[in-house]
């Protein structure tokens, strides 16, 4: 008599597909290793979430002055923001020489009243300092067509040292010229991970601000720094730098930045008379001393 085949348990049914399967993965995930190295593709970059909103602090830093603009005074007069508020907001740019050579008669028509002028920079990969190869042509042209100045360098710096060293450069390069606005330390992050300047801390970024800003004041200059939304929460400590002015860039109608500031950059696409392609336009609060 023949005997009863036994059937196979489910449960060892499931194990074998689960090992056969678990076999499967891997081989597939091998075999694709190897044909992306044959085929010299890179590994693909694991996916971000960009978000439009703006960080804010839960909790504001004592002491520190609070923004008290009137963000319902602020209005579009065709391509520029005015300020209906209390305070007196008064017209700007700031421009280098990636705007190329620009008809200053026709921006003072535009009702232009100030322009940020950058006089330098600092290379992200070598160090090395340059004078931006506009900047004295711009100073001229502003300065006879009734507009004011002020200047800024783009920092690279990674010591209080390097930092005084920039500031050097400006007061050298400034000498005997009339510059009734601040000058100004443009510290930003390149987004470049073999730049010199990618460990900074927030203490180092502090310190050569205040280096910086040092200088400029010791010179009879009245010294600024600029920074958007994200260094100013998260990278400045604003609390050791509020004697000097605070340039904010923050791009929209009406600031929400939670903390004082005195010159505001609204945008990098203005249009101007006179200047070919976009251009940074910025409204100032700030006077100067009597």
């Amino acid at each position: 008599m023949r005997k009863k085949r036994r059937s196979t348990p489910p449960a060892t049914i499931l194990l074998i597909f689960i090992v056969v399967a678990v076999i499967f993965g891997v081989l597939f995930g091998a075999f694709e290793l190897v044909g992306r190295y044959l085929r010299n593709e890179p590994e693909p970059e694991p996916e971000t979430v960009e978000t439009d909103e703006p960080w804010h602090p839960t909790e504001l830093i004592p002491g520190l002055p609070v923004n008290e603009y009137d963000a319902d005074a602020f209005r579009w007069d065709g391509s520029y923001l005015v300020y209906d508020g209390p305070e007196t907001a008064h017209r700007g740019i700031d421009v280098s020489d990636h705007q190329g050579t620009i008809d200053w008669a026709a921006v003072a028509s535009d009702g232009v009243e100030y322009a940020m002028l950058r006089v330098g920079y600092r290379g992200y990969t070598e160090g090395t300092t340059s004078l931006d190869a506009k900047f004295y042509d711009n100073v001229a042209g502003a300065r006879e067509n009734g507009i004011a100045v002020g200047v800024y360098f783009f920092s690279q710096a990674i010591t209080p040292e390097e930092a005084r060293e920039e500031a050097d450069i400006v007061l050298r390069a400034i000498e005997g010229l009339n510059i009734t606005y601040p000058i100004v330390f443009d510290w930003e992050d390149v987004g470049q991970p073999h730049a010199r300047t990618a460990n900074m801390t927030q203490q180092q970024l502090t310190d050569c601000a205040k280096a910086f800003c040092a200088e400029i004041e010791a010179a009879g200059y009245t010294a600024g720094i600029y920074f958007n939304q994200i260094f100013g929460y998260q990278w400045f400590m604003l609390p050791e730098l509020t004697d000097y002015v605070f340039w904010l860039a923050e791009y929209g109608s009406a600031p929400d930045f939670v903390y004082d500031f005195k010159m505001w950059q609204y945008t990098n696409e203005g249009t101007v008379s006179g200047i070919e392609g976009g251009v940074d336009l910025n409204l100032s609060f700030w006077e100067p001393e009597q």
